[in-house]
């Protein structure tokens, strides 16, 4: 078994190249406005909530809030499999604002911090794990947590056998026979091994650092892959090249606005927003509201509010004439945990369908500090002492 600070040293030696893989092919964009043909983009994690881990790693809060986003504020998260679907020709259509969720690699986070709180927003995700890392570090899954997520619900596909770069230029020391043979030893033999402990069929492929080109997809297809995943930014769309499906890499130098952006959304400006941007809230406070002025350019069945840090959405009101919006607040405001809280407006333009938001934070005064105890003395019968 190697230790946390070997694997993380492994990881190490391929940052380098990762980061410029990634970087050209993951972040090259953010979306532009849409066709009106349903789309979808396919957000890819890696590690939750390891902090050692110098790239690939978010916070569990960053999870958490990315989750939130995505639950409150108009997002449906779809299966892969309905996605392969729709893009194939299988499947008429997918929900607006389509999401599909995978983690890859197979570390266990994915067990221990990512599928709690998917599971407990009914989300469903791939994971796409390479078979050689499985039970061989202590920060790794193993078969058995694999075969319970599996055997839940949770979609397990292949990664390859050993996360290798997958293209004959990034191996030059084989010849051709042999890095035929070496590849599709890599596609087929984890599309067994996968199959065998889950029990259920693999079709999907995620190519490991996004590396491919038309020779591996074409060994993908011969191994039995329906569909498989690169590192390439865009949302895919009905017609796509099932076997170049686009992805969204989220890495830890990613902030939340950052986010927002490349899952396509622009800036709405908004006025009269209260509370305050970056303010302390009064906790007499019972409603957030804002006013969007040029609310005649926007869809008024689109329009949408949201509190992220409450972790389900409460009721708002639109008022399409003037552009104002507002959200109750009620008690919740009192029962909000942490200091910074965020508020999210978002709506679509009519000419164009584009997403638009606007998004701002205030903070909750600091909890009064606990009255100290009061210390009484009681009268020992016995000794005619006081006891404390």
């Amino acid at each position: 078994m190697l230790s946390l600070g070997e694997i993380m040293t492994a990881r190490g030696l391929v940052a380098t190249a990762i980061a410029i893989l990634v970087s050209v092919l993951c972040f090259a964009r953010p979306a532009t406005a849409d066709d009106g043909q349903p789309a979808a983009i396919v957000l890819c994690y890696h590690i939750v909530e390891a902090p050692q881990d110098e790239r690939m790693e978010v916070s569990r809060e960053t999870f958490r809030q990315h989750l939130r986003y995505l639950e409150m504020t108009g997002y449906n998260v779809i299966p892969l499999r309905d996605l392969y679907e729709y893009v194939s020709g299988k499947r008429a259509s997918i929900p607006k604002n389509a999401v599909v969720i995978t983690i890859d690699d197979g570390w266990s986070s994915a067990y221990s911090e990512a599928w709690p709180e998917l599971r407990e927003r009914n989300f469903p995700f791939t994971l796409f794990i390479y078979p050689k890392i499985i039970g061989r570090t202590s920060i790794a899954l193993t078969w058995e947590q694999i075969k319970e997520m599996s055997d839940a619900g949770v979609d397990i596909q292949s990664h390859s056998l050993s996360h290798p770069f997958l293209t004959r230029g990034r191996n030059p020391s084989l010849d051709d026979a042999a890095y035929d043979e070496w590849l599709r030893k890599e596609l087929s033999e984890s599309r067994r091994l996968i199959q065998k402990h889950t029990g259920k069929d693999v079709k999907y492929l995620a190519y490991p650092y996004g590396d491919y080109d038309t020779r591996v997809a074409r060994t993908a297809r011969k191994a039995g892959y329906d569909a498989a995943l690169t590192c390439e930014y865009g949302k895919v769309r009905k017609g796509s090249d099932p076997h170049r499906m686009k992805r969204f890499v989220i890495d830890k130098r990613m902030d939340f606005a950052e986010f927002r952006r490349y899952m396509g959304a622009a800036s709405m400006n908004l006025a009269e927003v209260t509370p305050t941007p970056g303010t302390v809230v009064d906790l007499e406070q019972r409603a957030i509201t804002a006013k969007i002025p040029n609310f005649k350019t926007i869809d008024p069945t689109s329009v949408g509010m949201a509190l992220l840090s409450l972790g389900s959405p409460l009721p708002y009101s639109y008022d399409a004439r003037t552009g104002d919006i507002s959200l109750v607040m009620s008690d919740a405001l009192t029962s909000l945990k942490g200091k910074r809280h965020r508020a999210v407006v978002w709506a679509e333009e009519l000419k164009t369908g584009r997403r638009v938001e606007a998004s701002w934070t205030f903070e909750l005064p600091d909890p009064d500090p606990p009255e100290e105890p009061v210390e009484t003395a009681t009268i020992s019968a016995a000794t005619g002492g006081a006891q404390k």
